[in-house]
């Protein structure tokens, strides 16, 4: 019995994190490209595209704050020191999230995707292909970096290595499975978007919440389950 309480006490623990993770991390993808980035995801000029400062400065705001309240969230569940962790938190996720941003938006802006899209062999769904297997090992390494970081930060160092590969692993599969959960159960793919329904970034977006929620949940778990054997 007290097995399966324990057991279920971790579930519900790590369940909860990878809600708070979307939540914080993957919520500011999502406000960074509503005020800053391109004007065909919402169809509306919140930052006139022509302030690149204005817009570098929000965004790096957004990842800021996004990163910080996941640290606060994680600092209050695992009793760590809550300023060290949203420091620690928010200059990891702006860092790594910022500069993923910043590279998908130069390499959209000088055409970089495209021309990459146009040179490769044309089969069925192509493009949607290209996309994944461009955005699941960064969307990997970017987990397991900021894994890497959180539980590196709340003292269990022997974990941190192993942790931050599985979470790493476990967020790509996520951005992987709904990548493909798109495709193939409602037919929406990159390289034949409807307009004004979807397109790659609204797709990035679906996906980056599934990463955000098995990546979080992962940590959940390894934490959880880490806090106690310390016990024990």
């Amino acid at each position: 019995m007290q097995g399966k309480q324990s057991l279920f006490r971790t579930a519900t623990f790590a369940a909860v994190f990878g809600l708070w993770t979307a939540l914080t991390l993957s919520g500011s993808v999502w406000a960074f490209l509503f005020t800053a980035g391109p004007n065909s995801i919402t169809r509306l000029d919140v930052i006139r595209s022509s302030n690149t400062s204005l817009q570098l400065t929000v965004a790096l705001s957004i990842y800021l704050c996004g990163g910080g309240l996941w640290g606060l969230g994680i600092a209050r569940w695992m009793n760590a020191d809550a300023k060290s962790m949203v420091k620690a938190c928010a200059l990891s996720w702006s860092a790594t999230g910022f500069a993923f941003g910043m590279v998908l938006a130069i390499g959209l802006a000088l055409g970089l995707v495209s021309k990459t899209i146009r040179i490769l062999p044309d089969c069925c769904h192509s493009t949607h292909y290209f996309f994944l297997s461009v955005f699941v090992p960064v969307i990997g390494i970017v987990t397991g970096l900021n894994a890497y970081v959180v539980i590196g930060k709340l003292g269990f160092a022997e974990l941190k290595r192993s942790a931050g590969m599985c979470a790493g692993l476990v967020g790509a599969l996520g951005f992987l499975a709904v990548g493909l959960i798109l495709l193939y159960g409602f037919g929406w793919e990159v390289g034949h978007p409807v307009i004004g329904k979807y397109g790659m970034l609204k797709l990035a977006l679906l996906c980056s919440m599934g990463a955000a929620l098995a990546g979080g949940t992962a940590i959940g778990w390894m934490l959880e389950k880490a806090r106690n054997v310390t016990l024990t």
